[in-house]
């Protein structure tokens, strides 16, 4: 019976894997001696390698897989290496990338793809770890989280939490894993974090450029140990200034020579409402562009070359900013505004009739008050008249 087989659950390295496997774990009772994240073998390219190597011999078991898309860089491989291991055991994968939708006729396994990251945490969670599956949709820079929090908690909350972990999974993605999932609390052990989320400090080293309406245009260039949070910190700069377009004059590493080498770097804030940037300047700039719709980057000449490029795209992506000023209906200001007066004089009007009926009633209990002394008084002048005849 399935309700008795041992459940093993591996995940993706990155913070959304660990945080969605985390809350998955808490919600099956899964111990954390049964849960597996590991840079780099639980990611797509070394998945096939890692099953071979660790579930050779599970037989009768139910193994989850969590937030591992297929490897499109050698399908085959992949799928291949998930057959081999549900030919011995259930084997379940549950992701939110589209991708995986074009080989789930070759998966002899259960393949669940959910449309969101928000619905694949809910899905996954229960109501006591749905925070935990919701750190790992902003881990992601899932904006669908925003179809279940507000942007304000988003960031007031969740993605300093989110920051936290993404530390802990660059550090042990293992150990973060197994500790979230064995953890009394995992979301106050997240807040105890004390080492500082890097893009923070980064994001004060680096010169800032020009401002735009809804770009920033920076120079990443000089900046010390910035390309591993490089994405992030330009993140974080667009959180810091208001902005939804960030352009960074920058050097990426080019693995064919070893070098960095000159480049200009393109993101869009992750819970802004703007269009993705690279289907519009692609075509203007002629240029080939790596990366993703919201995040890439164009391989420049020279650093002169950067410095113009970013200049260009900046101007660009200004010049899909509105600047047209829609005016308010004078009525219907006026309107709104004696509505309000209205029922603004209204509850005034309530409160004073409650005030004005407390008055009297309180006037009552004192006048009920002074009978009451005045009736002992008198009494006790009698007792005292009755008292002098005796004597």
């Amino acid at each position: 019976m399935s309700s008795l087989k041992s459940k093993y659950v591996v995940s993706h390295f990155d913070g959304h894997g660990v945080a969605t496997a985390a809350a998955y774990a808490r919600a099956n009772n899964i111990v954390a001696d049964r849960v597996y994240a590991k840079f780099p073998t639980t990611g797509p390219e070394q998945l096939a390698n890692y099953i071979d190597t660790y579930f050779p011999t599970l037989i009768q078991h139910d193994v989850v897989i969590i937030d591992i898309p297929v490897n499109l860089r050698n399908p085959r491989q992949f799928v291949e290496a998930i057959n081999r291991l549900a030919a011995n055991t259930s084997v379940t994968i549950y992701d939110h990338h589209k991708t995986d939708s074009q080989y789930a006729a070759q998966l002899a396994c259960k393949l669940v793809i959910f449309g969101t990251g928000a619905e694949m945490a809910e899905a996954l969670s229960n109501e006591s770890n749905r925070t935990l599956a919701y750190i790992g949709v902003v881990s992601d820079r899932d904006s669908s989280i925003l179809s279940r929090v507000s942007r304000e908690e988003v960031e007031r909350e969740l993605l300093p939490l989110a920051n936290r972990l993404d530390i802990l999974v660059r550090q042990d993605a293992e150990v973060a894993l197994k500790n979230l999932v064995s953890s009394v609390d995992p979301i106050q052990s997240l807040r105890t974090v004390s080492t500082e989320y890097p893009p923070e400090s980064l994001a004060r080293q680096v010169r800032v450029l020009r401002r735009g309406l809804n770009t920033l245009l920076v120079d990443m260039s000089g900046v010390q140990n910035i390309q591993a949070w490089s994405w992030k910190t330009m993140e974080q700069l667009a959180l810091m200034n208001n902005a939804d377009y960030v352009v960074a004059i920058a050097e990426v590493f080019d693995r064919q020579t070893n070098t960095n080498v000159p480049a200009v770097m393109v993101v869009k804030y992750w819970l802004s409402n703007r269009s993705s940037p690279r289907p519009t300047l692609q075509p203007v700039l002629g240029r080939t562009t790596i990366g993703h719709d919201d995040a890439f980057s164009v391989r420049a000449l020279d650093i002169v070359d950067a410095r113009q490029l970013a200049e260009r795209i900046f101007n660009e992506l200004e010049s899909l900013t509105p600047k047209t000023v829609h005016l308010i209906n004078e009525a219907n200001v006026a309107e709104a505004v004696r509505y309000d007066f209205n029922s603004i004089i209204q509850r005034l009007t309530q409160v004073l009739e409650l005030q004005q009926k407390m008055y009297q009633e309180y006037l009552e209990l004192k006048k009920k008050q002074v009978e009451l002394l005045e009736r002992s008084l008198q009494e006790a002048q009698t007792q005292t008249r009755q008292a002098r005849r005796l004597d």
